[in-house]
Formats: structure tokens, C-alpha cells, sequence
């Protein structure tokens, strides 16, 4: 049988390396370890952690994020030691601080498998971990418990702040709020707190985010020890420059003008008053559209002025991996209806994201082109496809059995570099993208519905008309 069994994982490479992933990220020692340390009131019982990690994981690999599929499966399986009603529950109640904890400790663990030399990061940065921060509301929350059914409106479950290494595009850690309308600003602390903790090497970082966290007590949180800060700034936020240091005045590699200050943030009687170095990027063809950045990276030369504005584009990263992880990885489609459910199924989404980054990275190299180049969702397709056809084949437990057993991160990136090391398809790299434009206003038609025959007829009359004018 283990013959059979190995003979569909040689088949079925982007299975067998995604199993292999979450057997070296998530084995069964390192979720009972995980869940011991940072588990508050809860407990396990019957239905184990690891146990439930495997049935979200199910659900969201190969059931688009339905949990009752994976739970009747299971238990079709005998691999379910309670009834299917009471895994809801069990979701339900699961701690916030278990939930951070599964992110926080397996991406420490897959980070180190990431193998691509290439990063966005410029150059005159690299010796900075650049790490954004933004925002996540889940939202969609369905009303199936009792005291959410007579509600109209859209339910919002949780709020997340989360933490993106720009190099690996991996999320770190993030922060966590129950009440969804809680602003994110008051969760980053506890963002910064657990990603230093996660760096043995305490490199020095640079945090960036958008204006929402220009605020002067995050300033002084983001520079704590040797890290540094680069922010779009908020009108609201007082700017004093520097009479010493005149204004610069230059061209980045776009041809786009810009120019630099030096000067003071906040009060003169305000002890949080700091000496930064301000970028305006001028955008005439954007309404409202100028770019403001803030640092502490007061060195033009060390520095340039050009490389930050273009590490603040990647900024928008973030902002994929959110939609990603929403449209791809099925945190549209929420599992449970409590709080605690959505932001542990949010921080599986987001492991299963990280997986998929480590995959990426490897295809990329065989391919001979960036990540950034590799589709996330045409990937994931596939990594969907094959795993949906090993579960026909045969159980993942088996399966897993059938595989050589990886203990350390060496191994680890020895046994992807075989199963992916020559794994490329075309139908992978991301389609570019292409700005939309739209021509006139907004127009509503009569009765709220109409026939596209008719619009498509009446286009064409009004061209005809138009080149007849013409």
C-alpha cells in the first residue's frame, strides 16, 4: 500500500509539497505545543487541536471554505471522535491568543524556507527588514445564531492589524480585536511586540504603513531599540522645517518631481516631538492625489529619497495579500458565526497563504522570474486540483505516513527543490494588468434593469452617428 501511496505523490507534485509543508509547519507536537503555551481557559478533550486544525484545513483547501463537507468526511473516515454538531462549538470558543499563536509560530517556522534571492526591496534598503502593517475587517458574517437573526445590515466579525515581511511577502503576526469597529491604531502594539520577539537575530526594521498610523506615540513605539519608520503622513500631524536645511528639489526614475524637508513633528512643548525627514511626492493628475511620507532615516545619501518613495509603492502588497487571502483562500465564506471563529479561520487563511508564498518562490526559480510574476490564485488552483484528487486517492494521514519524515529546515528546502525545482507552466504567470478607463458619468437606468441587446444596439448608433459627424 505505501507503494501506491508514494506513487500518487510522485504524481502529484504540488500536492505531495504542500503536505509536506504542513506536516514540517504544523505537525502534531508543534500544535499541541502551540496550543499548551498560549491557550489561557481553554482545553481540549476529545476533540483535539490538531484535530481541528486538520478538519479548517480541509474545508479550506479542498471545500472552498464549507466546514460541513470536511466534518462529514472526517467523520465518514472515523477520524472525527465527536458528533459534527460539536465542532461548531468548539471553533466558536476558540481563544484569540491561540489563533495568533498558530500565525505567529508558523510563519517562524516558513520563513526559513523561503529560497529566492530576487526582493522588491531597493537595494539601498536591504539591509533593513521592511515590514508593513495595515488593516483586515472580516466581514460576512453569517446569521445563524439565534441573537443575529432578526439583524439587517452587514455583520463585521473581527478586526485584525497584520504584520507582511515586504521581502518574502509572508504575514508575520498579527493583532487582534473581537469587537470588528475597534480601530486598528490600538492593536499594533501588540504587532510589534510579537514580531521582534520572532527575530533572534534583532535585525533592525522598518516599519511603514499608510497615514492612519501617523501618530506620534506609534512613532516612538516603531523606533523602539534600532528600528525605524517610514509613514504617509496626515495633514493633521503639525510640521515645523528646518531653517538650517533648505528644501531639495529632484526627479526619481519615473521622471515624477519631488522634494525634500527636514523639520520637526508635533509641539515645541510636546516631550513625543521628534526631528524627520519628509518626501512630497506632487501627482497634478490625481485629485487630492500628493504623497506625504515621514521617516527618521535622515540620511539622503544612505538613503535616497527615490528608493523610499519606491518602497512605499509596494505598500499596496498588503492590500493583494488581504484580497487574496478573502477571494482565494475562502475567508468570504466564514465557517463559524463568533468572533473567535473568523479571526482563527482568518489566521488559517493566512498560514495556508504563507504555504503558498514558499511554493511560489520555488516555482518562480524554475521558472527564472520573480514571485511577484507567479499567479497566487492560478497556483492555488492547482495545488487545489491535485490535493482534491490524493484525498480520492487515498487518506492524507496515509499519505503523509507514506512520506519521508522531515525534521529539519535544510531537509525541508532539499525535498522542495526536488518536487519543484523543475515544476513550471506558463498558465501560472500572472496576467498583466491592464487600468480600467471609464469614459463619462455614471448612469442609472430607468426601472433599475435593462437589456444589454439595447445598450449594445445604441452604442453602435451613436458610433455611426459619430463618425458620420466627423
Amino acid at each position: 500500500m505505501d507503494g501506491f501511496h508514494m506513487e500518487v505523490l510522485r504524481r502529484l507534485p504540488l500536492a505531495h509539497a504542500t503536505l509536506a509543508t504542513f506536516s514540517y509547519a504544523l505537525n502534531e507536537p508543534f500544535l499541541d505545543e502551540v496550543f499548551r503555551n498560549s491557550r489561557r481557559r481553554g482545553y481540549d478533550d476529545l476533540l483535539k487541536f490538531p484535530t481541528l486544525v486538520q478538519l479548517v484545513g480541509d474545508a479550506l483547501l479542498m471545500h472552498e471554505g464549507y466546514g460541513l463537507p470536511s466534518f462529514r468526511q472526517a467523520a465518514g473516515k472515523g477520524e472525527l471522535p465527536v458528533l459534527i454538531g460539536s465542532v461548531y462549538p468548539k471553533l466558536a470558543r476558540i481563544e484569540t491568543s491561540v489563533s495568533q499563536a498558530l500565525l505567529r509560530e508558523s510563519s517562524l517556522k516558513m520563513c526559513g524556507l523561503f529560497d529566492h534571492p530576487v526582493s522588491p526591496v531597493p537595494p539601498s534598503l536591504t539591509r533593513l527588514q521592511v515590514i508593513t502593517v495595515d488593516g483586515k475587517t472580516i466581514k460576512n458574517v453569517r446569521r445563524q445564531l439565534k441573537s443575529l437573526r432578526a439583524l439587517r445590515g452587514k455583520l463585521l466579525g473581527g478586526k485584525l492589524c497584520v504584520a507582511q515581511d515586504l521581502h518574502t511577502g509572508m504575514a508575520l503576526a498579527m493583532g487582534v480585536s473581537e469587537d470588528a469597529e475597534t480601530n486598528e491604531v490600538r492593536l499594533v502594539p501588540q504587532v510589534l511586540d510579537q514580531v521582534r520577539a520572532m527575530d533572534k537575530l534583532a535585525r533592525p526594521k522598518l516599519w511603514m504603513g499608510d497615514r492612519q498610523y501617523c501618530d506620534l506615540n506609534l512613532m516612538q513605539r516603531f523606533t523602539e531599540g534600532c528600528d525605524h519608520f517610514l509613514i504617509r503622513r496626515n495633514k493633521t500631524l503639525g510640521f515645523v522645517a528646518d531653517p538650517d536645511r533648505p528644501i531639495r528639489h529632484d526627479v526619481d526614475a519615473r521622471g515624477r518631481a519631488f522634494t525634500q524637508q527636514w523639520g520637526w513633528v508635533g509641539g515645541v512643548k510636546d516631550k513625543r516631538r521628534r526631528y524627520v525627514r519628509m518626501i512630497t511626492l506632487a501627482r497634478p493628475e490625481v485629485k487630492n492625489g500628493e504623497v506625504i511620507l515621514l521617516c527618521d532615516l535622515l540620511d539622503p545619501q544612505l538613503y535616497p529619497a527615490a528608493d523610499l518613495l519606491e518602497l512605499y509603492l509596494l505598500r499596496w502588497g498588503v492590500e493583494k495579500m488581504f484580497q487574496t487571502i478573502t477571494e482565494v483562500f475562502s475567508l468570504r465564506q466564514l465557517i463559524g458565526c463568533t468572533p473567535r471563529a473568523n479571526i482563527f479561520q482568518a489566521a488559517f487563511c493566512f498560514v495556508i497563504y504563507n504555504a503558498i508564498v514558499v511554493t511560489r518562490s520555488y516555482v518562480a526559480r524554475a521558472g527564472k522570474i520573480k514571485p511577484q510574476q507567479v499567479s497566487t490564485a492560478k497556483l492555488f488552483d492547482e495545488v487545489r486540483e491535485e490535493l482534491i484528487a490524493q484525498s480520492k486517492l487515498g487518506s492524507p494521514l496515509a499519505l503523509m505516513a507514506a512520506m519521508e519524515p522531515v525534521e529539519t529546515e535544510e531537509q525541508m528546502k532539499h525535498l522542495l527543490s526536488d518536487l519543484l525545482g523543475q515544476r513550471w507552466h506558463e498558465d501560472w504567470r500572472k496576467s498583466p494588468s491592464l487600468p480600467r478607463k471609464t469614459k463619462g458619468r455614471t448612469q442609472y437606468v430607468r426601472s433599475g434593469r435593462t437589456s444589454v441587446f439595447k445598450v449594445l444596439q445604441q452604442h453602435r448608433l451613436s458610433q455611426a452617428a459619430l463618425r458620420k459627424a466627423g
